[in-house]
């Protein structure tokens, strides 16, 4: 979507949206049809008459004939930095059509784990971090949507995906389970007058919302930012950002709040995530968990999360710009007369959980 809005307002060019087929493909398919984007089928897009290719992943199997651009998603290329895992080589014969891998940053190029070959490389920058920026000046208009008071405080819990990441040292299953008990501590130690806390879905895949896990916690107070909601509203006004091994926890690095970890991170040195180590204090079972975010806050500077924040991008600020080249130049098209910038992100809205689905969760439901 934020790719998209870079064509979206030019009467030369029409956007179209597909998923492949599946069950996150049937989910994607219907958050863009809320979203008012137009959607066609899988099947039909080897029919279709496109001039340019844009997707998040390697296209399995035949890829409509057109050239293409190929965005790694925010938490495959976290992933693969961490494991050492090649990502799959896109999928277009040689000769038959150009495909471009775009890149958040310049390092990326000299990555093993990125995989290939393409037939170029090309270096544009990162849209997440360069709509955190710019939503920063908005930080206490998304605060009051969230309905936080002037003497509150909001802790943003990032939910681990079901599968896990590489990246914990503990195993998915471990940090699932300690992301879960940190919740139910912030919730049971905080005074509910003074804090909030907030869920919020890693990135990747749907967070671990069924069973009991979460029931217990959404009963006493907890928030949770639904999938399609923007989770970098929430990042924005969070006093703290806490987490495990996903993405959000460094991009959370960004706005300057204090990050903390909930699980030991493992993972090659220079990757994303152990530089998030080398910087964020970690959560300890043994200790109170307000007493814990207080030191982390007096302790945390912004300039200590600087070394993640630089190895996010080398072209800070240029996503836009250089999305919107690359894609015209494929086009063979002439750009607009304007110079695109980075918008800061939709206000958040308020969830609220009707008793039904709350005991439904605690029956497993």
């Amino acid at each position: 979507m934020d790719v998209a809005r870079l064509a979206g307002a030019d009467p030369r060019l029409r956007v179209v949206f597909t998923a492949r087929p599946g069950p996150a493909g049937t989910a994607a398919e219907a958050l863009l049809r809320d979203a008012g984007a137009l959607v066609v089928p899988w099947q039909d897009t080897g029919r279709g008459d496109f001039g340019l290719v844009i997707t998040a992943t390697a296209v399995p199997g035949p890829a409509p004939p057109a050239p293409q651009i190929v965005l790694p998603a925010a938490a495959e290329v976290v992933r693969r930095h961490m494991t050492g895992q090649p990502s799959p080589a896109p999928q277009a014969p040689p000769g038959r059509v150009p495909v471009t891998i775009a890149l958040a940053h310049g390092a990326e190029e000299r990555a093993p784990a990125i995989g290939g070959p393409p037939d170029t490389w090309t270096v544009v920058g990162d849209s997440i971090h360069d709509r955190l920026v710019a939503s920063l000046p908005l930080r206490d208009f998304y605060r009051r949507a969230f309905g936080i008071g002037g003497g509150q405080r909001l802790v943003v819990a990032v939910l681990p995906a079901c599968g896990g990441h590489g990246a914990c040292a503990d195993g998915p299953c471990r940090c699932v389970h300690r992301s879960h008990e940190v919740v139910r501590r912030l919730l049971d130690e905080l005074p509910s007058d003074g804090y909030r806390v907030l869920g919020v879905p890693e990135l990747g895949s749907e967070a671990c919302m069924g069973g009991p896990g979460l029931a217990g916690p959404l009963r006493n107070g907890l928030g949770l930012m639904p999938p399609d909601a923007d989770w970098r509203a929430a990042v924005v006004a969070a006093d703290w950002v806490i987490g495990g091994s996903g993405p959000i926890i460094r991009y959370a690095t960004i706005t300057g709040a204090p990050v903390v970890l909930t699980t030991r991170l493992s993972g090659s040195h220079g990757s994303g995530y152990a530089q998030v180590a080398r910087v964020a204090p970690c959560l300890s079972v043994h200790h109170p968990m307000q007493a814990q975010l207080r030191e982390a806050a007096e302790w945390w500077r912004p300039e200590r999360g600087r070394p993640v924040v630089e190895g996010i991008t080398s072209a800070p600020g240029r996503f836009d710009r250089n999305m919107r080249r690359l894609m015209y130049k494929l086009l063979r098209l002439s750009q607009p007369a304007t110079i695109p910038v980075a918008d800061p992100v939709s206000p958040p809205f308020r969830i609220e959980y009707p008793a039904e689905l709350l005991t439904n969760l605690t029956r497993g439901g």
